[in-house]
C-alpha cells in the first residue's frame, strides 16, 4: 500500500511533547542506574538477539556473557 501525498498527518502538540518529556526522563533514569543493572541489562538483550537470529555457524562470534 503506497502512501497517499494528498493525505497529510495532524499531531496534537501536546502529546507529542509529552511523549519526548517522558522519553527523556527514561533515558535520565535509565543513566542512573548502577553499573550492575546495566550490565544484566545488557545481558538479557544478548540473550534477545540470540533467540531472534540464533547463531549461524561457528565462526559466529556473538555470544551471551556469563557474569
Amino acid at each position: 500500500m503506497a502512501a497517499r501525498p494528498d493525505t497529510t498527518i495532524r499531531y496534537n502538540n501536546e502529546i507529542v511533547r509529552n511523549i519526548f518529556r517522558q522519553k527523556e526522563e527514561y533515558h535520565r533514569l535509565q543513566a542512573r542506574l548502577p553499573i550492575e543493572e546495566k550490565m544484566k541489562i545488557l545481558v538479557e538483550l544478548q540473550k534477545i538477539s540470540l533467540t531472534i537470529r540464533p547463531k549461524q555457524s561457528d565462526d559466529d562470534k556473538r555470544t551471551v556473557w556469563k557474569i
